[in-house]
């Protein structure tokens, strides 16, 4: 099952969702907010990441100057998880720190729907 980091980061995600009118299952959409509501910096610049006029991602957040080496590979997993581009995993985590890493790792259960770990210990897989 997915976590949330904190109250502020599920506060967050549910106003984007809201914003949005995302439908519950539009995963690729959601996991999209889950990162983004996670990230102070992609939080704050939201409006450059997605069209909520238009419900699109804006692909030219790409020349913009505020993304760094981590936000920008945080930027590639959302939108590899929405289903343009790709994301380097080796890179993303080379890149992020531990919350970023947690995030990004919570995003990717979210997005696939990986809502338990088998039991390997006893008869599991």
């Amino acid at each position: 099952m997915y976590q949330f980091l904190n109250v502020k980061h599920e506060d967050r995600f549910k106003e984007l969702c809201k914003r949005d009118k995302t439908h519950k299952h539009d995963l690729e959409r959601r996991a999209l907010f889950f990162v983004i509501s996670g990230n102070e910096s992609l939080y704050k610049k939201v409006d450059y990441i997605y069209d909520f006029k238009e419900n699109l991602i804006k692909l030219e957040v790409y020349e913009e100057g505020f993304l760094t080496g981590g936000t920008r590979n945080l930027v590639n997993l959302c939108f590899s998880m929405y289903g343009y581009g790709t994301c380097d995993v080796r890179n993303l985590f080379n890149s992020i720190d531990y919350e970023n890493s947690v995030l990004a790792i919570e995003a990717m259960k979210y997005r696939f729907q990986i809502l338990h770990y088998p039991n390997y210990y006893n008869g599991g897989l």
